[in-house]
């Protein structure tokens, strides 16, 4: 894991999505975040530790039709030999939550993904050079490749974007009503699969159900320094 030290991160952007409305400041703690999103091994240890729940090669979302499934089932990473060390994907939210709390961790809050994926230097002014930087620093395989193929980022982080998305514990609430009671969950990042560069902004928000299982969702851990 890597140390992220306290900090005040001025979360949002006023040129992005609403949902990144209004900018604000967060006061952020110290905290540890995983180096890289968690593998495929990783996971299967915890699935031979009868911690988690066994990923498999199907896909869930609304709508999801078995043509979905029949499409997206090889790019599901679990019980691949050859995909050991990409990021596991094709798991939900409480798998991903489960597996952290078996680490001894857990999910980082969307704000403190976004503090840890712009090295504490966040806020507008840096917004583009940033955003390029990460994107640029991560691998460009056309499905996921393996982790930390690419440049680190902020604070020795690999992978932070153009990767997996990654889920977060955070509710998909407006910044100005966090109990808002939005049963989905916030997911950072952007993926292998964006063909719009704007998801893969570091102030970019997205929401996804719980329940949801897609190749193009992952995770990473975290926990109090």
């Amino acid at each position: 894991m890597a140390h992220v030290p306290e900090g005040t991160l001025r979360i949002g952007s006023e040129f992005g999505k609403g949902d990144e409305r209004p900018v604000h400041a967060v006061h952020i703690s110290a905290f540890d975040m995983d180096v890289t999103e968690v593998t495929v091994a990783q996971y299967g240890a915890c699935v031979q530790a009868r911690a988690c729940l066994a990923a498999g090669a199907e896909v869930e979302w609304a709508g999801v039709t078995q043509e979905d499934q029949r499409l997206y089932a090889d790019m599901c990473n679990a019980d691949r030999p050859d995909r050991q060390d990409h990021p596991i994907n094709c798991v939900d939210w409480n798998a991903a939550d489960a597996f952290c709390h078996w680490k001894g961790k857990r999910l980082p809050t969307e704000e403190e993904w976004e503090y840890a994926a712009c090295g504490g230097e966040c806020g507008e002014t840096v917004n583009g050079a940033a955003q390029q930087k990460f994107f640029m620093g991560s691998h460009r395989w056309p499905f996921t490749g393996p982790v930390a193929k690419g440049a680190a980022g902020a604070f020795g982080l690999y992978d932070m974007a153009g990767s997996v998305w990654e889920w977060t514990a955070s509710a998909y609430c407006p910044y100005d009503h966090p109990g808002c009671g939005d049963p989905r969950r916030v997911v950072r990042g952007g993926s292998w699969s964006v063909v719009d560069f704007s998801f893969v902004r570091l102030t970019d928000r997205s929401p996804s159900p719980p329940s949801t299982k897609n190749t193009s969702i992952g995770f990473r851990c975290a926990r109090a320094s």
